[in-house]
């Protein structure tokens, strides 16, 4: 934890050199990670404001989504220290899950130059295994066909697609599968393994701590953050992010807008969800857990209106309950669901 505090002190130094706005950060030294939680936090309306390098030594710029039509674009930067930064991350974690030589196949979106995939593959080839990008899954049949010709070890791709391809292609058989980018429900980590008899893990990133932020070992001890970044929770279950390494946009307690558990060291326990999903009547992991948990369903769309969830379902609807959080529940069976990123209750 020293060594923690000595980058942060000089995380703070950065970037209340370098940025006008972090001018408010202390000027003394923290003397434990404690002190940490008596600086201002940050949201996501700052990000902006909290560049820290010129434009030529920017490496690469990502804009976020907002919400809205008239909410600002936040972009966020990042130099090739950054990026490095977030390499070394994906090389050092996969290296756990997978050997030099494994084929890797990246069913993640984000293929473009120093994307996320290009930055996992990055990692992967550190060590010498062979990741094969395919992008998110939106024809399930040709995705099982590559992976019978290629026969990757290590999948890597969103919760729900993965799972979805575990039903549909038990026969694929990977020896280890990586879930990111979504909220992940227990079933449908319990529904993998017994689909293809194999271990799964899961990691939470996010575009702001540069894609990589914490991922599960085979240790089994929760997700184990970045060595450059710091996780910490407010009272409601907020998770709250603090870099260490960060050069272009350094970010000092950023609230993530995620619920999560920590252990006492540190750890990610577990992802609960976005907390602004968490305030809906009934939110997308609440259904998550009562519908994946049968094998019948293979993927939903769901919205809310009038005290009325209105579902649409790829598979079957056999057996589904009749209410969900108290509200009844409408069921549509439909052929397929459009891929989005993440997902969420829509509110009409």
């Amino acid at each position: 934890m020293d060594e923690k505090r000595k980058l942060l002190n000089s995380q703070i130094a950065w970037a209340r050199e370098r940025s006008p706005f972090y001018a408010y950060l202390p000027t003394k030294p923290l003397a434990s990670l404690r002190e940490l939680r008596d600086i201002p936090l940050l949201s996501a309306e700052d990000l902006p404001r909290t560049l820290c390098v010129s434009p030529g030594e920017v490496r690469r710029v990502v804009t976020l989504a907002t919400s809205g039509t008239t909410a600002e674009r936040k972009r966020l930067c990042f130099t090739e220290n950054d990026l490095r930064g977030t390499v070394e991350f994906f090389r050092d974690g996969m290296h756990t899950l997978c050997d030099a030589g494994d084929v890797v196949g990246i069913f993640m979106p984000g293929t473009s130059p120093d994307g996320l995939c290009d930055l996992l593959s990055r990692g992967l080839e550190g060590f010498g295994a062979e990741p094969l990008v395919y992008g998110a899954v939106r024809d399930y049949d040709d995705a099982a066909a590559v992976c019978r010709r290629r026969r990757p070890a290590v999948l890597v791709g969103f919760p729900v697609q993965m799972r979805a391809l575990s039903l549909l292609h038990p026969e694929l058989r990977p020896r280890r599968v990586l879930l990111s980018a979504d909220y992940c429900a227990r079933s449908s980590v319990g529904t993998i393994a017994r689909s293809w008899g194999c271990e799964v893990y899961v990691h939470y990133g996010m575009t702001e701590s540069g894609y990589g932020c914490a991922v599960e070992t085979p240790a089994r001890r929760g997700m184990l953050p970045r060595e450059d970044m710091l996780l910490e929770t407010l009272p409601d279950g907020e998770l709250v992010l603090t870099t260490l390494r960060r050069e272009a946009m350094p970010l000092i307690r950023y609230r993530t807008g995620d619920l999560g558990e920590l252990t006492e060291d540190g750890r990610l326990l577990r992802v609960l969800g976005r907390k602004s999903e968490a305030a809906k009547p009934v939110s997308i992991m609440a259904l998550d857990e009562a519908l994946l948990a049968a094998d019948e369903v293979l993927d939903f769309e769901a919205a809310f209106s009038d005290g009325r969830l209105f579902i649409k379902v790829v598979g079957s609807v056999r057996g589904l309950p009749a209410e969900i959080g108290g509200f009844p529940a409408e069921y549509e069976i439909v052929d397929s669901i459009p891929f989005g990123g993440k997902r969420q209750v829509i509110m009409r």
